[in-house]
Formats: structure tokens, C-alpha cells, sequence
């Protein structure tokens, strides 16, 4: 299972000495959502059926969130389902439900380069279970070279965020959860394109040290 060998944060935090802290660092950077995205959006929230499963989840919900990001950062590819392998040694393999990377070319075809931001979603809502694997994911990224890696944990409603940085070896858990569903007012769902605006947009900034 690599990645999901870990039950939780702390697991990873004990094997690889890291820090966890709970604290506030996500902002918002306004993200001008289409509104005919918008409404497919809404509507998919409110379905049932795209909770049947977790391959749902991902692909009804997640992926069309995240796809709407992916186009406005060009460097960007939302890579879906695919092997990362870095340390299978230690568990810090597997496959990730969405790693946001630039592609690389080597050789023949396009590959994926190191991850800034990892998404994962949040099966079952075992949150402590998908803070072990977005933890483990952000960890492998910085093994690659990544100074810092950001992570979404969700389960299509509820959104959380952390980040990990290489330096001080320290994992930072924002104490806010974003919900995706709208309030009358409709400002849930902006506040979160906004708020994941703000994520791709730091995460464009990583240095990936070679």
C-alpha cells in the first residue's frame, strides 16, 4: 500500500522526525469562476450519486474543482491516479488520487516532475488517515528536491490544507475547514476556488532544489 501504510501524520512524523503544528496560514487570491463551471459544480454537489463511491467522489467532484485551477496555471497538470514512487523502502510510494505537478520531458513522452501540491481525498472520512497519507506525499516530494509541498485533504464537502516544509522539517495543519457546498449567500464555494487560487499560486513558487 506504501502511502497508505501510514495511519496517520503521526505515524510519518515519528519515522521521519517531523514536526507537526495546527495553526493559520492559507489566504485567499479571488478566482473568477465561470458561471455555467459554477452551477455544474453546484449540481454536482448536491448529488447523490456522485457519493456512491470513492472513484466518484474523485472523479465528479474533486477532479472538476481542481481541473478549473489546472486551466489557469498553464505550467501546471493535474496528474490523476498515477505511480509515484520515490522510497518504496520506507513506504513513500504508491498511488496518489492527484498530484499537481509540471510535466517533464525525458527521453520519450512526458513525465511527472517533483509535486508542490498534493491532493488527497479523504475515504471514508478517515481524516486522520488521509493527513498520514497527504503528510507521507509531502515528505517524498521534498526528498525529490521540494523546499515546500502543500496538501488538500477532502472528501468533496469539506476541504482542509497543510504544508510541509523541508527546512525545519516542520508539517503545518491549518485549523480552518472549507466547505464546498453553498450557504444561501453562495460565498462557501468562492471562498474555496479562492482559497485554492491561493494554494496554486504558492505552489508555483516552490523551488525544487536539484
Amino acid at each position: 500500500m506504501g502511502f497508505g501504510n501510514f495511519k496517520t501524520d503521526g505515524d510519518v512524523a515519528e519515522k521521519f522526525n517531523i514536526i507537526i503544528r495546527e495553526g493559520f496560514f492559507i489566504e485567499t487570491l479571488h478566482f473568477n469562476i465561470p458561471e455555467n463551471k459554477r452551477d455544474e459544480i453546484k449540481e454536482l454537489l448536491d448529488d447523490p450519486l456522485a457519493y456512491v463511491s470513492e472513484c466518484s467522489i474523485c472523479e465528479d467532484i474533486i477532479k472538476p474543482i481542481l481541473r478549473l485551477l489546472d486551466k489557469a496555471y498553464e505550467e501546471f497538470r493535474v496528474w490523476s491516479h498515477i505511480t509515484y514512487d520515490v522510497d518504496a523502502s520506507v513506504n513513500l510510494s504508491g498511488t496518489p488520487d492527484f498530484l499537481i505537478a509540471r510535466p517533464k520531458k525525458v527521453g520519450i513522452g512526458n513525465l511527472i516532475d517533483v509535486p508542490p501540491l498534493c491532493v488527497i481525498e479523504a475515504k471514508k472520512r478517515d481524516w486522520d488517515n488521509a493527513w498520514g497519507q497527504a503528510l507521507a506525499e509531502s515528505y517524498a516530494a521534498s526528498m525529490q528536491g521540494a523546499t515546500i509541498c502543500y496538501a488538500i485533504i477532502t472528501d468533496g464537502k469539506q476541504w482542509q490544507f497543510g504544508k510541509y516544509t523541508k527546512e525545519s522539517l516542520l508539517f503545518l495543519k491549518d485549523k480552518r475547514n472549507l466547505q464546498a457546498e453553498d450557504a444561501p449567500n453562495e460565498e462557501n464555494l468562492q471562498k474555496l476556488f479562492d482559497t485554492l487560487n491561493w494554494i496554486f499560486s504558492e505552489a508555483s513558487k516552490v523551488v525544487i532544489e536539484r
